[in-house]
C-alpha cells in the first residue's frame, strides 16, 4: 500500500512561535550556505576543509549541518573571550578615528564590561568582520559567491524571533514611532536599517501636515492652486533641512557619526600593485585615469536609458492621447486610460532591471570601498528612477498641452478610417484634467505595484519553493542527508528555521530608501497637480512602517547589522528633489492654473494669459525664492539645534573643563615644595648664566622692590609738586 506525505508548508516556518532550544543565543552565531552542486565532490571536500580552517585560525568555532539539497550550514560562533576583545578593538578603533569620544579602557575588567553592554547588532557585525574581512584585517577572508569561495552562496545571521515577536507587537500597538522604539531596531538590524525606519518615521510625520492641507486645497481652492503650491514647496524644505537635523541627532545617539572613515577595501576591489606610503602603510594602488575612464561610461548609458525609455513612454503616451483624443470606437471610456495602468504596473519590473544594469556598471567602476560602490549605484538608480518614473508626466505637463494642437491631430490621420475620425486641429480641446488623472494612475497603481511585489509576491514564492522542497524530496528515490545524517530530534525545529532563511534572499534596504524618494519625488514635483495624492502617501506608508519590519523577519534572510551615518547619498537626491520641485510647481501652476481660471492665481492677473515668454521668469523667481527659502530655514534650525548635538557640546565641555582641572590640580600639587625643593631651586636661580635673573632670588624680595619703588617714586612726585606751588 503507497504511502501518503503531507507536502504543506506549516506556519512554523513562516514565523514559528516555539522555539525548543530555550537557552539559544543570537548574538554571537553566523551562518555560511556553501552548496556544492555543482562542483566535484573532490573539490567541495577540499573547500569545506579550507574554510573550516581558515574560520578555526582566527578563533571562530564551527558547526557543520545539512542544508537543503546538496548544500552545507556551516554554523559559526566567537567564543566569549574572543568577542569581547573584538568589541574593545571596535570600541578602540572608533575612538582613534573620533567617532567616539570617550577613551576605552584597557584593563580585562573593562573588556568584559564592554562586551556585557553591547547590543546584539554590535556583537553580530564584529562576527561577520571576522568571517569576511581579509587575512590582513584579522578575518577568515570568506567572501560570498566571489573567488575561490563562489559556492558561498551566503553568510548570515540567525533571526532572534522571540525578540522580533516582541517587537513587531510592539510596533504594531503604536501610531508613531519614538527613539526608543528606533534604538531596538537599531539593536536588531543595526544602524544602516535604523536610519531606514527613521527616515520613514520623520516622512510620515512630514505627511500628515500635506495630507491635511491636501484635503483642505482639494475642498476649498481651485485647481492647480499656488496657494496651496507654495504651502507644499515650504512643507518638503523644511522636511528635508528637519530630517539633516535628525540624522545627525541619530548618528550621535548611536555612536556612528562619521563611520565611513573606517571603511576597509571591497573584496571585488580590483588593484594593480601595492605600494607603501611615507607612513609605512601599505594601500592598494589603482590608476586614476582608468577609475575616470571607467566611470565615464556612465554617460553613454545614461544617453541610452533616456532614449529607450523615452521612446517607451512617448510611445506608450501617444497612444494614450490617441485612444482618449482621436479613437472614436467602443469602449474608448475605458481604454483611455489602460495603456497607463499597464505602464505604471510595468515600472517596478523595469526598474529593476535597470537596477541589476546600474549595479553591473557601478561593479565595473571598481570602486575601493563599500561606501563609494553604493554611491555610485545610488546616483545611477535616482537618474533612472528619475526618468522612468517621472517621465510620464513631464510630457503630459510640457508637451501635451503646448503643442497638443499640433500632435494629436498628425495621431489622429494615422488612425485607419474604421477606428475613427481624421482629426483637425481647430477641433481638437486640450483636457485639462489628463495631467491630473495621469499622476492619479502612476501613484496609486504605483503604491499598489510596489506593495504586491514586496509582500505577496515574495511570499507566495517563498511556499512555492517549501513545496517544491517538499514534494522533490520525496520524489527523489537518491539517498538524502536525512537519510544519512538525521537530525537530532532537539535540533531538529531550529535546523528547518535555519534551512528556510538561507533559501531567502538577503534584505537590501537601498531598494526600500529608493522607493521612498521616488515617492517624495511625486509630491514635491507634481502636488498641485493632485492634492491628495499625499493623503495615499500617508495611509501607505503608516502601513509600510509596519510592514516592512514583518517583511525583514520572514521574507529575508536577517541583514547584516552595518553601521552607517544616516542614509547615504540619497541625501542629496532629495535635495535635488526639492530644488527641482521648486521650477516643476511653479512651472504647472503658470500653465494649468492660468488656463483653469485666471482669477484664481497671482499669475493670471499680472499676465492676463498663458505667455511662454513669461514662463522662465516665472521658474527664475520661483528658484531663487526657494533658495532664500532654503537658507532661512537651515539658520534657524540649526540655530536651535537638536538634544544631542547640545548633550555632545555639554560632554565635550565637561571632558575639558576636568582635564584642565586635574592639570591645575598637578599644578598646584607641584607649588607645595618642601624647605630642600625650595633651597633646590634658590641654588638653580643663582647659578643661571643670565645675572638678570640673580638680583631677587629670596622668597618675596620681588615684591618688597616694588613697594620700595612705589613709595619712593611717589614720594619723588609729591616734592616737584610741592616745588612748582613755591
Amino acid at each position: 500500500m503507497e504511502e501518503r506525505f503531507n507536502f504543506t508548508v506549516s506556519r512554523a516556518d513562516t514565523f514559528p512561535r516555539v522555539d525548543e532550544r530555550t537557552d539559544l543565543k543570537y548574538h554571537d552565531k553566523n551562518v555560511i550556505h556553501y552548496d556544492f552542486s555543482g562542483v566535484d565532490d573532490e573539490v567541495a571536500t577540499g573547500e569545506i576543509r579550507c574554510m573550516c580552517e581558515s574560520l578555526s585560525q582566527v578563533g571562530l568555532q564551527t558547526e557543520v549541518r545539512a542544508g537543503e539539497d546538496q548544500s552545507l550550514l556551516i554554523f559559526v560562533r566567537a567564543a566569549a573571550e574572543l568577542l569581547s576583545t573584538e568589541i574593545y578593538k571596535s570600541r578602540v578603533k572608533d575612538w582613534l578615528y573620533s567617532i567616539t569620544k570617550t577613551q576605552p579602557q584597557v584593563d580585562k575588567k573593562s573588556k568584559a564590561q564592554a562586551a556585557k553592554f553591547t547590543f546584539e547588532a554590535e556583537s553580530l557585525l564584529c562576527v561577520y568582520h571576522l568571517v569576511t574581512f581579509s587575512r590582513e584585517n584579522g578575518g577568515a577572508g570568506i567572501t560570498p559567491e566571489f573567488g575561490r569561495w563562489e559556492n558561498v552562496k551566503a553568510v548570515f545571521p540567525i533571526h532572534n524571533e522571540p525578540a522580533n515577536r516582541q517587537l513587531l507587537r510592539h510596533l504594531s500597538k503604536r501610531f508613531f514611532l519614538t527613539k526608543d522604539d528606533l534604538d531596538q531596531i537599531r539593536d536588531l538590524f543595526g544602524s544602516k536599517v535604523a536610519f531606514y525606519f527613521a527616515y520613514m518615521q520623520t516622512y510620515l510625520l512630514f505627511l500628515s501636515f500635506p495630507s491635511v492641507t491636501g484635503i483642505l486645497a482639494w475642498a476649498f481652492l481651485p485647481k492647480y492652486s499656488l496657494i496651496y503650491a507654495i504651502i507644499t514647496l515650504v512643507g518638503c524644505t523644511m522636511f528635508l533641512e528637519y530630517w539633516k537635523i535628525v540624522q545627525a541627532d541619530l548618528s550621535i545617539r548611536w555612536d556612528v557619526k562619521g563611520v565611513g572613515s573606517l571603511k576597509a577595501n571591497r573584496p571585488k576591489y580590483r588593484y594593480e600593485k601595492v605600494v607603501v606610503d611615507s607612513a609605512g602603510r601599505p594601500k592598494h594602488y589603482y590608476p586614476k585615469w582608468k577609475s575616470f575612464s571607467r566611470q565615464s561610461l556612465q554617460i553613454p548609458f545614461f544617453a541610452l536609458c533616456l532614449v529607450v525609455l523615452g521612446v517607451i513612454i512617448t510611445g506608450v503616451f501617444a497612444l494614450e492621447i490617441l485612444v482618449s483624443e482621436a479613437y472614436q470606437g467602443p469602449y474608448q471610456s475605458y481604454l483611455e486610460y489602460v495603456p497607463t495602468l499597464i505602464l505604471a504596473a510595468a515600472l517596478p519590473y523595469i526598474n529593476s532591471l535597470l537596477e541589476d544594469a546600474a549595479s553591473w556598471l557601478a561593479e565595473f567602476e571598481n570602486h575601493r570601498t563599500h561606501d563609494h560602490h553604493e554611491m555610485s549605484v545610488t546616483q545611477k538608480l535616482f537618474v533612472l528612477s528619475f526618468i522612468v518614473n517621472y517621465l510620464p508626466i513631464l510630457l503630459t505637463a510640457f508637451v501635451y498641452v503646448p503643442l497638443g494642437n499640433q500632435i494629436v491631430p498628425w495621431l489622429g490621420s494615422q488612425l485607419p478610417g474604421t477606428l475613427g475620425d481624421k482629426l483637425d486641429k481647430h477641433f481638437f480641446q486640450k483636457d485639462p484634467d489628463r495631467l491630473r488623472n495621469e499622476v492619479i494612475a502612476l501613484t496609486l497603481t504605483g503604491q499598489l505595484s510596489d506593495m504586491f511585489e514586496e509582500m505577496v509576491v515574495p511570499y507566495a514564492m517563498h511556499r512555492i519553493r517549501s513545496w517544491y522542497h517538499a514534494y522533490k524530496s520525496y520524489r527523489s528515490h537518491q539517498a538524502s542527508f536525512n537519510a544519512v545524517s538525521p537530525d537530532d530530534p532537539m535540533e531538529k525545529s531550529f535546523l528547518r528555521r535555519v534551512r528556510r532563511q538561507a533559501s531567502l534572499p538577503s534584505y537590501n534596504v537601498q531598494d526600500d530608501i529608493s522607493e521612498m524618494v521616488i515617492q517624495f519625488g511625486y509630491l514635491a514635483l507634481f502636488s498641485p497637480v493632485w492634492p491628495l495624492v499625499s493623503v495615499g502617501f500617508f495611509i501607505n506608508n503608516w502601513i509600510e512602517l509596519r510592514s516592512d519590519f514583518l517583511k525583514i523577519c520572514i521574507e529575508h534572510q536577517r541583514p547584516h547589522p552595518t553601521r552607517t551615518d544616516g542614509i547615504g547619498p540619497w541625501i542629496h537626491s532629495l535635495d535635488a528633489l526639492t530644488w527641482l520641485g521648486s521650477i516643476s510647481t511653479a512651472a504647472i501652476v503658470h500653465m494649468f492654473g492660468t488656463e483653469t481660471g485666471w482669477s484664481n492665481t497671482i499669475l493670471g492677473h499680472t499676465l492676463g494669459g498663458v505667455s511662454w515668454w513669461s514662463l522662465p521668469i516665472t521658474i527664475f523667481v520661483s528658484e531663487h525664492i526657494f533658495l532664500v527659502l532654503r537658507a532661512v530655514v537651515r539658520f534657524i534650525l540649526q540655530s536651535v539645534g537638536s538634544e544631542e548635538v547640545r548633550k555632545e557640546r555639554n560632554e565635550r565641555y565637561v571632558r575639558r573643563r576636568k582635564y584642565m582641572d586635574e592639570l591645575e590640580a598637578a599644578n598646584r600639587a607641584k607649588e607645595m615644595l618642601d624647605v630642600g625643593a625650595v633651597q633646590r631651586r634658590k641654588s638653580v636661580r643663582m647659578a643661571d648664566s643670565d645675572i638678570f635673573w640673580t638680583k631677587q632670588v629670596e622668597r618675596g624680595s620681588s615684591a618688597e622692590t616694588g613697594v620700595s619703588l612705589i613709595k619712593a617714586l611717589g614720594r619723588d612726585e609729591t616734592l616737584v609738586l610741592d616745588k612748582k606751588d613755591n
